[in-house]
């Protein structure tokens, strides 16, 4: 088996490719990689009224970063006044973040340019396809 044939090394090297494509979409904002994957992840968070704040652990799991990395970019972001941290009362070892009202703000500035992004990126590909990709993606998922 050729290395190109193999599904890790594609799916790997489609992730990379993707999201150096999107960094460009948000660079505007001086926001790293890991810096945006937790806005996203608080962005959306956000948006579930029930729950706006998040432990960094859970941001870990939900971007796929490690806690070096995500304690890194969430330290960025406090100083760059995206994102506001409290005390968890019911665990004092960890901190409640979520986005501060300039986090919201950039959020939805750079959401209608990552949709944009993925409709071009998709602008080849029949809803049928994307729906079916999905799908392969879904059952590849452990």
């Amino acid at each position: 088996m050729q290395l190109n044939d193999m599904l890790a090394y594609k799916v790997a090297m489609l992730a990379s490719d993707l999201s150096d494509s999107l960094a460009k979409e948000y660079a505007t904002y001086q926001l790293t990689m890991p810096e945006w994957r937790i806005v996203a992840t608080l962005g959306a968070c956000q948006e579930d009224a029930q729950q706006p704040y998040m432990t960094a652990k859970a941001i870990a799991a939900a971007t796929r970063l490690d806690k070096v990395q995500v304690s890194r970019a969430l330290d960025r972001l406090v100083n760059k006044g995206a994102v506001l941290k409290r005390m968890c009362k019911e665990d004092k070892r960890a901190s409640l973040i979520a986005l501060s009202s300039e986090g919201v703000a950039m959020y939805e500035q750079i959401t209608p340019r990552v949709v944009a992004w993925q409709n071009r990126q998709l602008k080849n590909i029949t809803d049928d396809e994307y729906r079916v990709f999905l799908k392969v993606i879904d059952a590849l998922s452990p």
